[in-house]
């Protein structure tokens, strides 16, 4: 039962539960996928879904009545009367830059499944978006994430990704490197 009170991996929950229930699955991406990892040092008020299948935004509306929302008009989004949080199905494929993501997790919570990006992809997710949109709250998500990571590979992965990106992205690269210095 979604209230007041739940947060929103609880959200996250249910929603997975629900599209599960009528067949249907889908990876948490974006910031959401974020506060996952980082619970502590992340705030959304939103959670971004990118669905397995070109599933109909309709069969979703029907999945996700079942738990209390409701679509926002023709739009993607879904809201609840008993929560601030949001649920959007942005379009797919599953990507992080310019790499379609094969490989996700999967976080348990008693019988009940949420598939997320990996740790890894949702950095990536993250500095993406301050690499080529300059947002800072996005930085600042991945360094929380990064900060949870026991990876002694990590920068050397992201400083691979990075330069298959681009090598102008470097410099941003760094900027995260810093503020991740920074909270250690």
């Amino acid at each position: 039962m979604i209230d007041a009170g739940s947060s929103l991996i609880d959200v996250c929950f249910a929603v997975s539960a629900a599209l599960e229930a009528a067949g249907m699955s889908a990876v948490l991406t974006g910031g959401s996928a974020a506060v996952a990892y980082a619970p502590l040092q992340y705030a959304s008020l939103d959670a971004d879904f990118i669905l397995d299948r070109d599933d109909s935004l309709d069969d979703v509306a029907v999945a996700l009545a079942a738990i209390g929302f409701a679509r926002y008009g023709k739009s993607r989004i879904f809201t609840h009367p008993n929560t601030e949080f949001t649920i959007d199905f942005p379009k797919g494929p599953l990507a992080v830059g310019g790499e379609y993501v094969r490989e996700t997790a999967v976080l348990s919570r008693g019988d009940h499944r949420l598939r997320v990006l990996t740790l890894f992809d949702c950095i990536r997710d993250r500095l993406a978006h301050y690499y080529y949109w300059d947002d800072y709250t996005a930085l600042n998500a991945a360094v929380s994430v990064a900060a949870t990571a026991h990876d002694p590979q990590l920068l050397a992965r992201l400083r691979t990704w990075t330069q298959r990106e681009s090598p102008d992205l470097l410099i941003k690269l760094a900027e995260f490197q810093r503020r991740l210095s920074a909270t250690m």
